[in-house]
């Protein structure tokens, strides 16, 4: 997937993020590394420079006095991308600001001075952008080769006219828009292809730099495998406490919460089933025995291990009715009553006819005969021999 990418800049009161703030920001965000998509956006943010300590540089160096467009000491915030300007909230201004960045790639002219002044101004939380900069300055070094690019701290003016882009000129220079857009056309400059020298110098910087992005890619690839592990296994906790709630312990790695509810709505259905053919007529036109239909049909449809749902039981079961076990005396052909069934098989019973019950409750079509045939089943899962 392609992320979006926002060539960003800040003009600020100082060149400190703990003492000074921005009050200008644009952005340049382009869609699907499509420049035609490209889309400016301009924020200018009221200041007052009698409140704070600013530094009277840093004002001059953006041209604050001559190019601010609101009262200071309004706490207001316009949207200057457009003329006239558009007068809005401060709070709107800065919710614009998030939307636009979130998910996207800063690029910037040592876009990580604008990372520290768009963190202070949007507030924690707010920064949904991705967490690695690109300076272009170094994506000019890394064009031009490194080598070239001279000793540290390499200049901007310099790398930039070395991959054919002009600085802004000095009308231009220091205003969020210009500085912006000259990060968007560097950016390009270096991003075009060009066919590989054939020297062997040319080729081994070729190779460097598929080395270099091969790096990063993988960094990238690490970064994310950590946070889905972290994800995962956040996930993993959640899905075990839920369990925990449902069955009274945590199981695994076999079956988890979601066999168990299947389990139980399986068993409802079989019940409304085996409720229903116990009041079917026989074959001699007579109204069937539902005494003699539903407890062996009951527990044939509940022959599955028995899945507890509270901890505190004495004994619990986990054979499969019909099997010989030691909990169990009756056999398989055996008449079964009430008496056969374990506790375990009663708390589960009694769960199924719950639902059963509120399924009744809440859909058409169940007659008198269907609650007499639920009353008898909860006789069952209570302990009491059903009455004719």
């Amino acid at each position: 997937m392609t992320l979006p990418i926002a060539f960003v800049d800040c003009e600020t009161t100082h060149l400190d993020a703990e003492i000074g703030d921005a009050w200008e920001v644009a952005v340049i965000l382009r869609e699907d590394n499509d420049p035609t998509t490209d889309t400016e956006y301009v924020w200018e943010f009221a200041i007052d420079p009698e409140a704070r300590a600013f530094d009277p540089e840093a004002l001059r160096i953006g041209r604050w006095h001559e190019r601010r467009q609101l009262p200071t000491g309004t706490g207001q915030a316009a949207f200057t991308g457009q003329v006239p300007a558009v007068l809005m909230p401060r709070s709107e201004a800065v919710k614009a600001i998030i939307n636009v960045l979130r998910g996207a790639v800063l690029v910037g002219s040592n876009p990580g001075f604008d990372d520290r002044f768009l963190r202070k101004l949007l507030g924690p939380g707010s920064a949904q952008w991705h967490y690695r900069p690109y300076d272009i300055v170094q994506l000019a070094a890394a064009k031009y080769g490194v080598q070239a690019a001279g000793p540290l701290p390499w200049r901007a003016h310099v790398l930039s006219r070395a991959v054919g882009v002009e600085p802004p000129s000095e009308d231009v220079a220091h205003t969020a828009l210009g500085d912006a857009r000259w990060a968007r056309d560097v950016y390009d400059a270096v991003m075009t292809p060009e066919p590989v020298p054939l020297t062997w110098e040319g080729r081994a910087q070729h190779a460097i730099g598929l080395y270099t992005q091969t790096a990063i890619a993988l960094e990238d690839a690490r970064h994310d495998l950590d946070e889905m592990t972290r994800n995962h296994a956040s996930a993993c906790m959640t899905i075990a406490d839920m369990h925990k709630a449902a069955v009274g312990e945590v199981r695994g790695p076999i079956r988890g919460v979601v066999e168990d509810v299947a389990d139980v709505r399986a068993a409802v259905e079989q019940v409304r089933a085996l409720a229903q053919a116990a009041q079917a007529p026989s074959t001699d036109g007579t109204p069937a025995d539902a005494d003699t239909l539903w407890p062996s049909a009951v527990l044939a449809a509940l022959a599955t291990p028995s899945q507890p749902v509270m901890t505190d039981l004495a004994t619990v079961c986990t054979c499969t009715h019909g099997e010989p076990c030691g909990c169990d005396s009756m056999e398989p052909d055996d008449q079964p009553d009430a008496s056969a069934l374990t506790p375990a098989d009663r708390q589960f019973l009694t769960f199924a006819l719950d639902q059963a019950a509120e399924e009744m409750s809440l859909r058409d079509g169940f007659t008198d005969a269907d609650e007499a045939a639920l009353t008898k089943l909860r006789r069952l899962a209570d302990g009491a021999q059903p009455t004719t």
